[in-house]
């Protein structure tokens, strides 16, 4: 698939996946990074190298014991596993990044894809293992070294624990998509909660 098209692909998908979130009434804010007034909310600088990463949605959760809490999220629209293993290590890597530095920005990190992958480690993708797999994978960027000794021995444990502890991990499906609640029935219920003061 060209490249455009891929790009295409993915700002479809994480606008799905943002209104598959709203429409859970559990969101209540969200932002896009092709939205250009928010785009600076979900960019991230990596520790070092200079580059900078952003995730494709973020925002503010709302209801039960999530109020008030922020989520940032990468959406992957596949049809196939493709090579969602490669940028799910990295995803992890920039979960502890931000974690790390931007602690207050990150109370949850969610993979959203229409598709499962690794599905031989699927158990296990959101254990400390696999965030410790994933920071290796970018250690250059995270410790400022190639050697995977030293940054074995620079990970920070209770970082990595916590991002394991934070993540989540959604599959979405095009039909899945249509059995929420409505717009207008969201409407309602947002409605009432600004009346009542809980929204």
């Amino acid at each position: 698939m060209p490249g455009e098209a891929l790009h295409q692909l993915g700002d479809d998908g994480a606008r799905r996946a943002k209104r598959w979130l709203e429409s859970t009434t559990r969101v209540k804010a969200a932002w896009l990074n092709t939205d250009p007034y928010s785009a600076g909310r979900l960019e991230f600088p990596w520790s070092y190298g200079g580059w900078n990463f952003s995730y494709d949605i973020g925002g503010i959760l709302h209801g039960g014991e999530f109020s008030g809490q922020m989520f940032l999220a990468e959406c992957k629209k596949y049809s196939a596993a493709g090579d969602q293993g490669t940028h799910y290590q990295s995803y992890l890597a920039k979960c502890y990044v931000t974690l790390l530095h931007h602690a207050r920005l990150a109370d949850h990190f969610m993979w959203i894809t229409w598709h499962p992958f690794l599905v031989g480690s699927w158990g296990k993708l959101c254990s400390v293992d696999k965030v410790r797999e994933g920071v290796l994978s970018e250690a250059s960027r995270v410790f400022n070294t190639e050697s995977e000794d030293e940054a074995k021995a620079l990970i920070d444990e209770d970082i990595a624990q916590e991002v394991a502890n934070r993540l989540w991990l959604l599959v979405l499906s095009d039909k899945q998509e249509k059995l929420v609640i409505t717009p207008e029935h969201r409407g309602i219920l947002i409605k009432h909660e600004v009346e009542a003061g809980t929204w």
